[in-house]
């Protein structure tokens, strides 16, 4: 085999090792990674103040952070406030927090991860145009909740669907977060 012939195997065979190479780095990063998806945090403000004798003002300030290496797209996010204290009598036939904590006080496996409280009140958004987050920056979302100032604690949830891993309305897929909010304990901390 002559010098020449040498060279260009040699050539061939670094190559071969750099598509090699090439072929594992693209797998790592952009499917072990899933690089080519968003990421995202969710940071839940809240605060209050009140409005009269009956009536708190709650907002619900959402910084919603990409920090994948994609930009994040959402067309739907959801803020949702529901009544943790006082806890509400059962009505007959609907899903009852009462009967689900004293059910969970006997059980040491539960099929459901949360609670049934009640929906105080809901906000679903549709972004026109989508909601676009680029890589490494944030969104500020804000809500405000007029809530009867006999709630003493909520439960404060906020959702935003991922688009790009979203195939159809039956397999939403999305981000979320969910915070307890004392009013009780905030008015002597000044409202934070």
């Amino acid at each position: 085999m002559s010098l020449k012939e040498k060279v260009e195997t040699l050539k061939a065979g670094f190559g071969i090792v750099a598509i090699l190479v090439a072929g594992f780095w693209t797998y790592y990063h952009f499917i072990m990674e899933r690089r080519n998806f968003p990421h995202a945090n969710i940071e839940q403000k809240i605060s209050h103040i009140s409005l009269s004798k009956n009536i708190n003002l709650l907002r619900l300030n959402i910084e919603l952070t990409n920090t994948g290496n994609a930009r994040l797209v959402s067309h739907r996010s959801i803020a949702r406030i529901q009544q943790i204290l006082p806890i509400l009598s059962c009505k007959e036939n609907d899903p009852c927090s009462v009967k689900q904590v004293n059910a969970a006080l006997k059980e040491t496996q539960r099929k459901e991860n949360r609670f049934s409280w009640p929906l105080v009140a809901e906000r679903e958004t549709i972004f026109k145009p989508a909601l676009e987050i680029e890589p490494n920056e944030k969104d500020i979302i804000d809500f405000e909740f007029a809530v009867p100032s006999s709630i003493k604690v909520l439960r404060v949830y906020s959702y935003f669907r991922n688009d790009k891993k979203t195939k159809g309305d039956k397999n939403e897929i999305g981000w979320s977060v969910s915070n307890y909010y004392d009013f009780r304990k905030a008015s002597k901390e000044g409202g934070k």
